[in-house]
């Protein structure tokens, strides 16, 4: 693993909090100090978690098990599908579905429609409709690859799930603590730490540092393979 310098968290923006007004309880020990009221976190801290939540997802990837990336806010979804398409995993990049993972089974029936449709398609079975029926078929198509097309390479449960922003991934945060996911989380000085497994305390309200996250478990990972 690369190291892990202080100076690059710095130079990333990992250790800008929110407000005094916005802070959850949960990370008040993260916090190094308050200026102008913004909360400042200690990157000391926030190295040896990323560190160990790098340990932590190198030992599920030696082992062949599936990690699942979550992050939907509009900034960093395109982040989010880059890391995980680069891992050969899947990803929730537009809208968590409720019951994606503690109804797991309903939903890999959707997944299995959508690898139909497109079997017959490339086959060129859905020829012998009408071009209305076509159409219908196309929009359906569309509609389960917008929902479930980053996970369609998902035949079980994940082995652990990786969140930028746990306050607003609450639902599926939710279902992983249900399912017994670990939860491998970027969060904020917003965010309530309980039932993550590895928090990283640090900035997920910009991209900077979103990208340096992820960059950093991308880059680890795929030394694995090499």
């Amino acid at each position: 693993m690369s190291a892990i310098t202080i100076e690059a968290l710095k130079k990333a923006g990992l250790q800008y909090g929110y407000s005094r007004t916005r802070r959850h309880p949960s990370t008040k020990s993260y916090i190094e100090s308050n200026n102008n009221g913004v909360d400042f976190i200690n990157l000391d801290i926030t190295k040896k978690q990323l560190e160990e939540a790098i340990l932590f997802l190198k030992s599920l990837h030696s082992a062949g098990k599936v990690i699942l990336f979550v992050g939907v806010k509009p900034e960093i979804r395109q982040l989010i599908k880059e890391t995980a398409l680069s891992l050969n995993m899947p990803y929730v990049a537009e809208r968590f579905i409720g019951g994606t993972l503690t109804n797991f089974p309903q939903i890999k029936k959707r997944v299995e429609r959508l690898h139909d449709l497109l079997r017959k398609k490339e086959k060129g079975e859905l020829s012998v409709y009408t071009k209305k029926e076509q159409l219908l078929f196309q929009r359906e198509m569309d509609n389960l690859d917008h929902d479930f097309g980053g996970i369609s390479t998902m035949n079980n449960l994940p082995a652990a799930v990786v969140i930028i922003d746990p306050r607003y991934e609450e639902i599926c945060v939710k279902e992983a603590l249900r399912c017994h996911i670990p939860v491998v989380a970027l969060l904020n000085t917003d965010c309530k730490l309980e039932n993550i497994e590895y928090p990283i305390v640090g900035n997920d309200g910009a991209v900077s540092p979103v990208r340096f996250v992820l960059e950093t478990i991308k880059e680890t990972l795929q030394q694995e393979i090499q």
